[in-house]
């Protein structure tokens, strides 16, 4: 489902120009400090400059979106688009897979969120491309707002998010017998699982996850945001990770991504999908 990506001659050529004079930048990440693959030394560069190579994950829910948005980068720069599917049954990479992923199939891995001091050295990100929140979510109507919740009722949040700790700092200000329950979740899913079997009243889970659910849900199960109020909401951009060596090729996306979302294309992309998110600012 191709969107016209509208781009300058300027913004086209001086893209191509900083691909084809890439060069390493001057601090590069300790040897000790990256990690290392199997057979890393057997992985040699491709040697084909006319391809836009990109790995999407299918565990993650945005991974069909992040192939549009990747496509349209792609044709920004004038080049081919190669995408590689990752598929496992593993819940999270560690860091060693996520780096023999970019040695073996790609220059770009689109769809990390973009924590703050939270990527190693041997990494760089994007741009993000979008931006979504955490939400708490329900299918009780009657739970509107967070901080006119009873103590009684038990919230599930994912663990380890700037959201959970946002969540935590603030339930610790809170008297005891006025403080929620709150059951930290390995993931999004086992979240909006523990919401629908029950175990919790509310979820605090990533919109996207969510929006994931909904559309898979075949009993269209009636889920309800509840406004986060007292706590504020927790915001986080999505984009892409590159070896640390490739800054000439992220400067190039960069500026893909922000000609992307000057002329609406990555809005329309996220419309298209009705996704839980908006262009980044």
């Amino acid at each position: 489902m191709p969107i016209a990506l509208r781009s300058t001659l300027p913004f086209l050529f001086s893209a191509l120009a900083m691909l084809a004079t890439s060069t390493a930048p001057a601090q590069q990440p300790e040897f000790y400090e990256v990690p290392f693959a199997p057979g890393q030394w057997n992985i040699g560069r491709p040697l084909d400059a006319s391809h836009f190579r990109y790995c999407v994950d299918q565990r993650d829910p945005d991974w069909e979106m992040a192939s549009d948005i990747a496509d349209a980068i792609a044709a920004g720069l004038l080049l081919e688009p190669q995408r590689h599917v990752l598929q496992s049954d593993i819940v999270r990479e560690d860091i060693t897979r996520i780096y023999q992923t970019l040695l073996e199939h790609c220059d770009v891995q689109m769809g990390f969120k973009l924590i703050p001091g939270g990527l190693p050295e041997w990494v760089i990100a994007t741009r993000p491309y979008y931006e979504a929140q955490y939400v708490f979510v329900t299918t009780d109507p009657s739970i509107e707002t967070l901080g006119d919740m009873d103590p009684s009722r038990k919230i599930g949040a994912t663990m380890g998010t700037s959201a959970h700790l946002q969540l935590f700092t603030y339930v610790s200000t809170l008297a005891p017998d006025e403080r929620w329950p709150v059951f930290p979740m390995g993931t999004n899913e086992l979240s909006i699982a523990s919401l629908l079997n029950g175990t919790v009243d509310v979820a605090l889970v990533w919109a996207p996850s969510l929006w994931a659910t909904e559309r898979d849900d075949p009993d269209g199960t009636q889920f309800h945001i509840v406004d986060p109020r007292p706590v504020q909401p927790s915001t986080l951009g999505v984009g892409g990770l590159l070896l640390a060596e490739n800054t000439y090729l992220r400067t190039a996306i960069d500026e893909a991504i922000a000609a992307l979302t000057a002329d609406g294309t990555i809005g329309a992309i996220l419309e298209e999908y009705d996704f839980a998110a908006i262009p980044a600012r």
